[in-house]
């Protein structure tokens, strides 16, 4: 029935022992060393991602420090330059006021004088107006 050969079942056990070995040394052994430089080059970037994470983070707490100072400098500007432009309003408040008062003591100098001119037109010619009065109030 089956016939097995020693030799020939001993010849196959040495070539498939001497495949696993030469398989061994050509394929698995450079694939394991393969897969040991991917795994440490894998981590490698990992640590590279991290540090640059850590970097980013820094520079994005610079940024925004940066951010608020300029933001702190830009209101102590405004606040100065609001200041600074009430006092000038201020000023011209106060110089346009002195006018306005200067001119209205002048209009009411000038009003007095003119009352007092109207006062001595009135008295000079009040004996005129009398007799026109008079002459009017017979008519009705």
């Amino acid at each position: 029935m089956l016939d097995i050969s020693v030799g020939i079942l001993g010849f196959m056990v040495v070539l498939f022992l001497a495949l696993i070995y030469v398989l061994n040394k050509i394929m698995y052994v450079p694939l394991m060393e393969f897969m040991k430089k991917r795994d440490k080059s894998i981590a490698e970037d990992m640590a590279s991602v991290n540090s640059n994470d850590n970097e980013i983070h820094q520079l994005e707490e610079e940024a925004n420090k940066n951010i608020s100072e300029a933001k702190a400098k830009a209101n102590e500007i405004k606040t100065s330059l609001v200041s600074k432009a009430k006092e000038e309003i201020a000023q011209v408040y106060e110089a346009k006021k002195a006018e306005l008062d200067k001119e209205m003591e002048s209009f009411l100098s000038e009003l007095a004088s003119k009352r007092e001119e109207l006062r001595k037109d009135l008295s000079a010619n009040i004996g005129q107006y009398k007799s026109s009065l008079e002459a009017k109030l017979k008519n009705i």
